[in-house]
């Protein structure tokens, strides 16, 4: 699902940072991430029906300390089969969420607003 969400970006000019991707096996991944997120104007952060893992906490948690300080936008992007009521730390609850298991509001329309800071796909 987030591969395609990564594909649907690309269509409408947005080129997104997914590890699988970018990330070179072979590597360590921590570093290239590390460099990635000072240069990241915003991010999506997808939620199944699992919720989080450990290591996604960890990477959150980078996300909003460096997002905070520059003022840029963290999207939590809940995945169509995420649960009904999925555990989201803290922080992120504050933040407001684009949901695929809706169709209304437009999901993809609602991302690309919240990526690009610019309302409308057109």
């Amino acid at each position: 699902a987030v591969k395609k969400i990564g594909e649907k970006l690309k269509e409408h000019g947005v080129l997104p940072w997914l590890d699988e991707w970018e990330l070179r096996p072979g590597l360590p991944w921590q570093r290239l991430l590390e460099q990635q997120i000072r240069q990241i104007r915003s991010a999506a952060v997808f939620v199944g029906k699992d919720g989080m893992g450990p290591w996604q906490q960890v990477e959150l948690e980078a996300f909003l300390r460096e997002f905070v300080d520059r003022g840029c936008p963290v999207i939590p992007v809940l995945l169509p089969y995420a649960s009904r009521q999925p555990q989201l730390p803290i922080f992120l609850k504050g933040m407001t969420w684009v949901d695929f298991r809706r169709q209304d509001p437009e999901p993809m329309e609602r991302l690309m607003w919240g990526i690009t800071g610019k309302r409308g796909m057109g």
